[in-house]
């Protein structure tokens, strides 16, 4: 099978998946954050009554696939979700169970969430990927947003939903795509008769751009890299 991805650099980020948090004095992961749950700890407790079940992912990715009776955010980056705190006060008194992809950003999210007076809070350890291992993926809706080629993956074998929908025509469809246009560039849901249509782009006037991709199908675009040339 060929890579992922093609290229890779290495470089010194203050944070792994960018939050706006850097100062230790509000949040420190590493000396408070969510209580952590292996797969099977949070499969048993997320059907509890008293439980709330919160994505911390951005629209593209919970549009894709959330789990069962999950709280979603209007969010369009990791980076608003500081702003987004007041509207789950109503949550305070409950069990928050935060989950997103891998399980980086519930760090940083169950650890603001403690900051601003939420008491019982915990973290899906691993994420979805690894709960889609380890428990079957069990009442996970849809699919998974992953950052590489796939774009999209299964993660549920016991009881698998397809939630998400063309945003051209509306009907039911797995399969999500960046928008051919690189000015665009947009993450959205397509069915394939649409992608064949608009080759690819979210609207039409995406398609009249002069710097549209060639669609292969896959809705992925990478740079390859070029040679470099020797004297």
């Amino acid at each position: 099978a060929e890579p992922s991805f093609i290229k890779m650099h290495c470089r010194y980020k203050s944070e792994i998946v960018h939050s706006g948090l850097r100062d230790p004095n509000i949040i420190d992961p590493n000396k408070q954050t969510g209580k952590h749950l292996e797969p099977k700890e949070f499969q048993k407790m997320i059907d509890q009554e008293d439980v709330v079940i919160l994505d911390v992912r951005s629209n593209y990715e919970h549009n894709l696939g959330k789990f069962k009776n999950a709280v979603t955010l209007d969010i369009e980056n990791f980076r608003d979700f500081p702003e987004k705190i007041n509207e789950l006060a109503k949550y305070k008194d409950k069990k928050v169970l935060t989950y997103c992809t891998g399980g980086i950003k519930c760090e940083k999210a169950s650890a603001l969430l403690l900051h601003h007076g939420f008491n019982d809070v915990y973290q899906l350890h691993g994420g979805i990927i690894k709960y889609g291992k380890e428990a079957g993926g069990e009442d996970f809706e849809g699919k998974c947003y992953v950052f590489d080629n796939r774009i999209a993956v299964d993660v549920n074998s016991v009881n698998p939903k397809i939630v998400s929908t063309c945003r051209n025509c509306g009907k039911t469809t797995p399969k999500m795509i960046n928008c051919a246009n690189p000015e665009c560039n947009e993450h959205f849901t397509q069915c394939d008769e649409c992608g064949n249509e608009l080759q690819g782009c979210c609207s039409v006037a995406c398609t009249t751009n002069p710097r549209k991709r060639a669609y292969d199908g896959t809705g992925y675009y990478v740079k390859v890299p070029q040679p470099i040339k020797t004297t």
